[in-house]
């Protein structure tokens, strides 16, 4: 039987709440759309919510995997762990917080959805938070100023009292609608080839998702690849099939030599055998205080630390296109 209730997500107060199976149950949110959730995971978000991940991030995936895919995503306590559970479970890119450009893209592509006309405009309400990954009002107006700075959408000015045109949202909600360049946009979007991937193998345990997100990924996203990470930890550093398929799908390779793990070598040496890119990276101690197994003199290693990884992945950026220059359709 259907009850209205809380939503354990974004504490939205009028969800639906229905059995969906053993200790499974089913939330319809205004806000964060359609998801199934544990009861356990559920428990853990009403009665001491995680640390990880972010509400407005989780709100976000659960809402556009239902709005984008039709599917509902599964909430599980294995969700809170990390960055690499959260990855791996997710059908879709889960922005961080700072990606502006990536949650203006799901805004701008929100925005396609509702409208039935070229000129339409697009009311947007509180709702529309888990749209774009915003954690309130203020982040969700800074990334429609994004959009709106590059000619891709334009505000609905709202008629003057007593006058004519378009009025503004009930509720005192935005309107919004798309500029001939954001239509364009969108439809050169669909058209571009598909981002290359960077295959990064990484065995580091502690700091690794850190690392991970803010280091590597950032800084191949910003070199034009989607990375994909390859990590022994979940393997007991044994070679898988699925490793080797996302090697060989690779257009490049990054291997990094912290703990000299056999994988970041057999990886390099998977990359060299096939022809593709080979980039090092290492902790910056242990690139200048352990002797790697590798001739430092012929290759380039890019060294990172952990409390400078924002520069660790600008470096990266510029050592891959130093190379390689940028992927061919990304811009």
């Amino acid at each position: 039987m259907d009850n209205r209730t809380q939503c354990p997500v974004c504490r939205a107060p009028n969800a639906t709440h229905s059995g969906a199976g053993a200790n499974t149950f089913e939330i319809h949110c205004p806000r964060c759309g359609r998801y199934q959730i544990q009861a356990l995971a559920e428990t853990q978000l009403m009665n001491s919510p995680p640390a990880f991940p972010p509400a407005h991030l989780l709100s976000g995936l659960c809402r556009n995997t239902w709005d984008i895919l039709g599917e509902r995503l599964l909430v599980t306590v294995d969700l809170f762990k990390s960055w690499a559970e959260l990855d791996k479970v997710a059908k879709l890119a889960v922005p961080r917080d700072t990606d502006v450009a990536a949650k203006g893209d799901y805004l701008l592509r929100y925005l396609r959805r509702r409208s039935k006309t070229l000129a339409e405009s697009v009311a947007l309400t509180p709702n529309e938070l888990a749209v774009g990954f915003c954690a309130n009002k203020h982040e969700l107006l800074f990334c429609l100023r994004y959009l709106a700075e590059r000619g891709l959408i334009e505000e609905e000015a709202a008629a003057p009292r007593g006058g004519k045109g378009p009025q503004a949202p009930q509720g005192g909600g935005l309107a919004y609608r798309l500029t001939p360049a954001g239509w364009a946009a969108l439809d050169t979007a669909r058209v571009q080839p598909a981002q290359p991937l960077a295959a990064v193998s990484l065995t580091l345990d502690k700091d690794a998702d850190a690392l991970w997100t803010q280091g590597l990924s950032a800084g191949l996203q910003t070199a034009g690849y989607a990375a994909v990470r390859i990590d022994s930890r979940e393997h007991a550093n044994k070679i898988t099939d699925e490793q080797i398929v996302d090697l060989r799908r690779a257009s490049i390779v990054v291997a990094d030599l912290t703990g000299q793990s056999p994988l970041a070598f057999f990886g390099a040496g998977l990359a060299v055998g096939l022809g593709k890119p080979l980039f090092w990276t290492c902790e910056e101690s242990e690139a200048r205080d352990k002797k790697l197994f590798v001739d430092t003199r012929q290759v380039v290693v890019t060294p990172w630390t952990r409390d400078k990884l924002d520069d660790f992945a600008r470096r990266l950026a510029q050592r891959v296109e130093a190379v390689l220059g940028r992927p061919q359709g990304i811009g």
